[in-house]
């Protein structure tokens, strides 16, 4: 067995979140959860999840003839359903057992996965709630941002508005 595989199926090792993360992401509506994944498994997913993304990105045109949307990030949906690896990381029995823990739930199911790739000299990504784009009748949703590079403040960080999810949809538009 290569590291690649055996890093991989640690992800089916379950892990216990503190109550103070899951108590924060229901009051606030996140949380960060430092060591969710070890190094090696970050560094898998990363080669696994950019391999995907090269092999499955379709968008060809120069940053200029793009929209805000178009340059704000490269996006692949739903690629673990064409790539096994992927599905591996996507459908880990970890990741979805701590959603499940802070949605409060038995279990979840997957809208859809995502890869958001920034590229260099790439547009900025606008405020936004990722409810607006999810024809769900819930709100009991949860989104998973997992960087895979190390990230700095000058890189133009995640930044969330704490507690926005208490006050249903507040930015009705599209990016």
């Amino acid at each position: 067995m290569n590291t690649q595989e055996f890093t991989l199926s640690s992800l089916d090792k379950p892990i216990k979140i503190p109550d103070q993360q899951i108590n924060e992401f229901r009051e606030k509506g996140h949380t960060l959860i430092r060591g969710l994944l070890s190094e090696g498994e970050v560094a898998a997913s990363r080669n696994i999840i950019a391999g995907a993304v090269e092999k499955f990105n379709t968008e060809k045109r120069k940053m200029e003839d793009r929209d805000t949307y178009g340059k704000a990030f490269l996006q692949i949906k739903n690629f673990w359903q064409n790539d096994v690896d992927v599905k591996k990381i996507v459908l880990s029995k970890r990741l979805g057992r701590v959603a499940a823990d802070l949605l409060g739930a038995e279990n979840v199911r997957i809208y859809h996965d995502q890869a958001l790739f920034k590229e260099p000299g790439g547009g900025h990504t606008p405020w936004h709630q990722n409810l607006y784009y999810w024809p769900l009748d819930t709100d009991k949703t949860i989104t998973m941002w997992m960087p895979l590079v190390d990230i700095d403040v000058k890189m133009g960080m995640l930044t969330f508005a704490s507690r926005s999810h208490q006050n249903g949809s507040v930015l009705d538009y599209e990016i």
